[in-house]
């Protein structure tokens, strides 16, 4: 069901909106740039500094699971709000922290906040736009985390090579409290909802669960996050040790991914509108095949594996705006149980492509991550393209049949 609100209310969710997703991401990423200082000012190795990542994901991925009842039970409103208040808090907390351990458990509170944080978000998107228009809409949200890691994490870098790591969590927390305000006085209050069938509760979980193209749906998204993080969890090292790109530049990696993304998913979602969203997302897996299995295996020179790259994250962008829009749509009536669920199976994407990418790197060196996250993307196009019909809003059902 999407709500009736005039034109120019709708602008206004969509920016606060981006505003949310904007913090999600920056705090995923942020960590990255700021691993070695921490390590070094705690004492610990990086390989056990990078538990904070780790504890991150898990952490936000299992409470996930559990969120979407309480989304579709309380309101998508008071769920963003208290998702970015507990983040705040996390990231104050961060600043302080004493030692490892208490920067660890801070780290996991982060978690939890995103894991109420992001599927309340995707699932208001679906219920503030219209399906005919929910492609372009989620452009706009995932330029937004986006430009995160294009802007906001090398600002964050440079602020922690400046003064140190504390400042940079200090100067996020500053802004997520303004994000906070803004959140709970301009974002709209929820308008009553249709239910699924049984009401909410946990029981929404397994109800979800039985209808096989949502759970195909949620299947794939999660091998597309796992296929991503095959390579991206050993990009730099690829590009360092492979083609000689000095330490000092492995950043613009990010950047260079970020643009693609940017690019894809304002240009998905779009094409999305018109053409419909499953299309897109099977003929963007099979472009996301091609393109990380030549990255690693077909470029002679880092221009062109770093061009592969960037095609890469252009078809991934389109795939995941067009994704995200098809997924409001499954089971409506528990939206965001899905999205919840679906925010889950991300987090458990990043766990698992770091440790099949790793697999593959012992088993084959840096030539087999490409073929890994290819054969993992074409499951994920399988999946859609055998299980996943498309659901248009007016139709209130099937708008295609199965198959490819």
């Amino acid at each position: 069901m999407t709500l009736t609100i005039s034109r120019s209310q709708r602008t206004l969710v969509l920016a606060l909106l981006c505003v949310a997703s904007f913090a999600v991401v920056f705090n995923n990423l942020i960590i990255t740039p700021i691993l070695p200082e921490i390590s070094e000012d705690f004492g610990v190795r990086v390989a056990v500094a990078g538990l904070l990542v780790t504890a991150y994901a898990i952490a936000g991925g299992v409470a996930a699971v559990f969120s979407g009842p309480f989304i579709d039970r309380l309101g998508r409103k008071p769920v963003v709000v208290a998702g970015m208040a507990t983040l705040t808090v996390a990231t104050a907390l961060s600043a302080l922290a004493p030692g490892f351990w208490a920067l660890l458990g801070a780290r996991a509170l982060a978690g939890l906040g995103v894991a109420c944080l992001t599927p309340a978000v995707f699932a208001a998107v679906g219920d503030y736009f219209s399906y005919e228009e929910r492609g372009r809409a989620m452009s706009w949200v995932i330029s937004a985390n986006t430009s995160a890691s294009i802007f906001g994490v090398p600002a964050g870098a440079v602020l922690s090579g400046v003064f140190s790591w504390r400042w940079t969590f200090v100067a996020l927390a500053v802004v997520l409290v303004v994000f906070t305000w803004l959140l709970l006085t301009r974002l709209p209050k929820d308008a009553p909802r249709k239910l699924g069938e049984g009401g909410t509760g946990l029981a929404a979980i397994p109800r979800v669960l039985r209808d096989v193209p949502t759970t195909a749906a949620l299947f794939s998204n999660y091998l597309s996050t796992s296929y991503w993080f095959v390579f991206a969890t050993y990009m730099g090292a690829y590009f360092h040790d492979e083609f000689g790109l000095a330490k000092w530049a492995l950043g613009g990696l990010t950047m260079t991914m970020g643009l693609g993304v940017l690019l894809g998913s304002n240009a998905g979602g779009r094409l999305a509108d018109r053409v419909g969203k499953r299309p897109v997302i099977l003929w963007t897996s099979l472009l996301c095949a091609v393109f990380i299995g030549l990255t690693t295996t077909a470029a002679v020179a880092m221009a062109a594996s770093l061009g592969f790259l960037f095609l890469f994250a252009v078809a991934g962008g389109a795939r995941f705006a067009s994704s995200q829009a098809i997924m409001t749509e499954m089971s409506p009536g528990d939206r965001g149980t899905v999205m919840a669920l679906n925010a889950a199976g991300q987090q458990f994407g990043i766990v698992t492509g770091s440790l099949v990418g790793g697999m593959a790197l012992e088993a084959g060196g840096y030539g087999a991550l490409g073929p890994t996250a290819a054969a993992l993307a074409l499951v994920s196009m399988a999946m859609y393209g055998r299980f996943v019909s498309e659901r248009g809003a007016r139709a209130g059902g099937l708008a295609e049949e199965p198959g490819v």
